[in-house]
């Protein structure tokens, strides 16, 4: 019998903000800890929050074994990985004062406006550790600062959003980018021609992206619910688009770097979409099994739960220029709020764009009204893809952006 122990740890403290003051604090603390025994190709799962008798959960797991669980694959087995990285502040007192002097900070320099919502340190810790030799441990903790801003006078409940996730932390370089953005939105640019357009999303923002997160899911490929069913090794998008399943936090991923059932890739990314080619759907052992897919190492699922099929994160190859350089001189529309759009069955996508800035791949300039963006699938990572930016748009971490041309009109 292979006897498995999956243990998850979240541990957050958040500093809410109101009225660009610090208005409360919140932290919570939640471990959860699950033994998986596998059989004759069969699994048992138990599972306990907090403190666990390890033996009582080891034993409520061989019971359910009776419930003929199919898990037709080995467990991971001979791999011990241990990774650790921490945010810049030492003390959640730290953090607290900072916050507070950030926010003092945007009140004196962008007095028009009033921001809210919340800044928190997270610590994931995660780890696998069974009797064939698989011992991975991941402790990970990063900084999210998500501000809300509203413009003061302004009839919304808020007029923009400014922020950022990763390990580092600048103070001064927070209050660049937080002044270009809310200086581009008071420079309101009105004049504006419908047309074919640079379009430019932060990787961090999945709306663009949402069409291959369900197409490339291994159970709605496989059974052929995509569009890009049966289509592997076919030549489908631009020579320089490469499409990763990430584990890796260089690319803004922070939780473990090992799926659900102990796999670790190659620089902790799979490539789903290579050069342009189709390469696999996003699998867990038991789909790339039965229907005879590679396996990447996406399984998820609740801690108690049997792994299946989890929606993996997705990240795009940068390119060897940088955002300046890809524009090639042209002027772009950033997406800075995109909400309320989607894609048909067949590939087309369309997205009003509630706050789209004018961008010439280095700075804001300026506040463009509300438009509308459309394209297909085929065509935003085909002939109208235009790359990704090997720089950040912050140095402070993880904040590429990708840059296609899409049809933009007016609402």
């Amino acid at each position: 019998m292979i006897k498995e122990k999956y243990i998850l740890k979240t541990s957050q403290f958040a500093v809410n903000v109101e009225a660009t003051r610090v208005d409360s604090i919140r932290k919570k603390d939640i471990t959860k800890t699950a033994m998986r025994v596998y059989l004759e190709n069969k699994i048992g799962v138990a599972g306990g929050l907090g403190m666990v008798d390890e033996q009582e959960l080891t034993e409520k797991a061989m019971e359910a074994l009776e419930l003929e669980i199919s898990y037709p694959v080995e467990p991971s087995s001979d791999l011990e990985l241990n990774m650790v990285y921490h945010a810049d502040f030492s003390s959640e007192e730290e953090f607290v004062h900072e916050i507070e002097e950030l926010l003092a900070e945007m009140s004196r320099q962008q007095p028009d406006f009033s921001f809210s919502n919340k800044a928190t340190l997270t610590t994931i810790e995660a780890s696998i550790k069974n009797n064939l030799g698989l011992d991975l441990f991941h402790r990970g903790t990063f900084l999210e600062l998500g501000f809300a801003f509203k413009f003061k006078g302004s009839g919304n409940i808020f007029d923009g959003f400014i922020g950022y996730e990763g390990l580092k932390y600048d103070r001064k370089e927070f209050m660049r980018i937080t002044n270009e953005i809310c200086e581009a939105y008071k420079n309101k640019i009105e004049d504006f021609k419908a047309g074919k357009y640079p379009v430019v999303f932060l990787l961090s923002n999945p709306v663009f992206l949402i069409k291959l997160y369900r197409d490339l899911h291994g159970l709605i490929f496989a059974t052929g619910g995509s569009l890009l069913s049966g289509k592997i090794g076919q030549k489908l998008f631009n020579d320089t688009f490469t499409l990763y399943q990430t584990r890796n936090h260089i690319d803004g991923f922070f939780g473990p770097f090992f799926d659900a059932e102990g796999i670790v890739n190659k620089d902790f990314r799979y490539p789903l979409i290579e050069n342009g080619i189709l390469r696999s759907p996003y699998t867990d052992k038991k789909t790339a099994k039965i229907f005879n897919l590679p396996q990447t190492g996406a399984a998820a699922g609740e801690y108690d739960s049997v792994p299946d099929i989890g929606v993996s994160a997705l990240s795009i190859k940068e390119s060897d220029k940088t955002l300046k350089e890809l524009l090639d001189g042209r002027e772009a529309i950033f997406v800075l709020i995109a909400s309320g759009g989607d894609f048909t069955p067949d590939g087309s996508f369309a997205t009003p764009v509630q706050l789209p800035l004018l961008f010439d791949g280095e700075r804001f300039i300026g506040r463009l009204p509300e438009l509308n963006i459309s394209s297909n699938l085929f065509d935003m990572f085909g002939k109208n893809f235009i790359g990704v930016g090997k720089d950040n748009l912050t140095n402070l971490g993880p904040s590429k952006a990708v840059i296609m041309e899409m049809e933009v009109s007016k609402i």
